[in-house]
């Protein structure tokens, strides 16, 4: 009984660290490209390079968790982090997507004004 609570244990700890860690990382490369966005064009490719490394880098992180954790005889741990690392490829067309739906709306009603 015990091993099951420390799995949980770990398996909550770990994916709530992992996934704060991701979302600060795409929140600084959200504010970095609107500050360098002096003609509403698009992120610049510096940006994008890094927006593609933490997604990579959050890609093998949970794979090599999760391999860890499986040594550790702590499968639930592990299933956790395998899920967190299947969801991660998602993200990016994700955000594109709502990045594409917010340009499209600007260009729609560029006349809107925000009261």
């Amino acid at each position: 009984m015990s091993q099951l609570v420390i799995d949980v244990l770990v398996t909550v700890v770990l994916t709530t660290v992992e996934v704060t860690a991701v979302v600060l990382a795409f929140f600084a490369i959200a504010v970095k490209a609107w500050a360098a966005d002096n003609t509403g064009r698009g992120v610049p490719r510096g940006l994008k390079r890094t927006g593609r490394a933490v997604a990579g880098t959050s890609f093998v992180l949970p794979l090599a968790c999760a391999y860890g954790l499986f040594l550790l005889h702590l499968p639930v741990a592990a299933s956790a982090q395998c899920l967190l690392a299947a969801a991660i490829p998602f993200f990016g067309p994700i955000l594109t997507g709502v990045n594409r739906l917010r340009e499209g709306l600007a260009r729609r009603w560029p006349g809107r004004r925000q009261r």
